[in-house]
């Protein structure tokens, strides 16, 4: 287990600065969390399930899901056809869901529009799962699968690459059921398809980035386990050398920090029977 004492500890000892005399425990601190988000992003060791729902409202809740009558408040989200709705004006809803427009219409609704006494404005389709509304959003690196749960079972949804999933998936924008794949656009949005037919829980298997470990507690045990914790000092020194430009010695620490990582990833796979699923993650 490493802390941030241990870390700082290794690093000066690579650097031969065991007395702080040219690097401060804050530069080595900046260095280290470097180090500890490369690792992550070389090794996508640093991977947790996320428990979610779609359709997904912005704030990062299950949006309502629209029915007759139903009696709704400023600010809650409602989701109805392939549409999530954010209302404006609290109220109670028609008998006819929003809109699923007629010809003439914007599609989807660009203004705010009445629904019973309620009146809501578009926010998004509810195929899209913005990173930024999982449980950890904002250290989200990259997902890896996407399971939804739907009865008694978990129902694995097939990855296909964002230029096959919009040719193939999107082409109906009123294809509505239960969601059978996934793909991802750009580093911050999640879409499934088809539009989800109703509210289901979901398990995202990401990748997620470290928070930075910090001077004020630097006993904290890394989140980052061994042996992934190896080649962070090795990176940190690059870093620090590379700063200093003694490029040369930067350059030693660097292949020393890929020989690290590349060793781990050996001989951490190396034990598991492959299969046709296997992965670098």
């Amino acid at each position: 287990m490493a802390t941030l004492n241990s870390y700082i500890t290794d690093v000066r000892r690579l650097l031969h600065d065991a007395n702080g005399n040219f690097w401060s425990n804050d530069e080595i601190t900046d260095y280290v969390n470097d180090g500890r988000e490369r690792v992550v992003r070389d090794t996508g060791c640093l991977r947790t399930l996320q428990i979610s729902a779609t359709p997904l409202a912005p704030d990062g809740t299950a949006a309502i899901i629209w029915s007759a009558n139903l009696v709704v408040t400023a600010g809650q989200y409602i989701f109805s056809n392939i549409f999530i709705y954010q209302v404006t004006v609290g109220g109670t809803l028609s008998g006819s869901a929003p809109p699923y427009p007629a010809s003439g219409t914007n599609f989807p609704p660009s203004t705010a529009f009445t629904s019973g006494t309620a009146t809501l404005l578009y926010v998004q389709s509810a195929e899209i799962i913005p990173f930024s509304s999982l449980p950890n959003g904002s250290q989200t690196l990259d997902v890896l699968n996407l399971t939804i749960y739907w009865g008694n079972s978990r129902i694995p949804l097939r990855y296909l690459p964002w230029t096959n999933f919009n040719a193939q998936l999107r082409y109906w924008q009123n294809y509505v059921g239960r969601p059978v794949c996934f793909s991802t656009y750009g580093q911050s949005q999640i879409y499934i398809s088809p539009v989800p037919d109703q509210s289901y829980s979901m398990e995202v298997d990401t990748v997620i980035l470290p928070s930075p470990l910090v001077l004020t507690n630097p006993t904290l045990v890394d989140a980052i386990n061994d042996p992934y914790t190896v080649p962070v000092a090795f990176y940190a020194a690059y870093k620090a050398k590379y700063e200093e430009q003694s490029y040369g010695e930067s350059e030693i620490f660097l292949q020393q920090y890929n020989r690290q990582v590349q060793g781990v990833l050996n001989s951490v796979f190396t034990r598991r029977i492959p299969d046709p699923y296997s992965s670098p993650y």
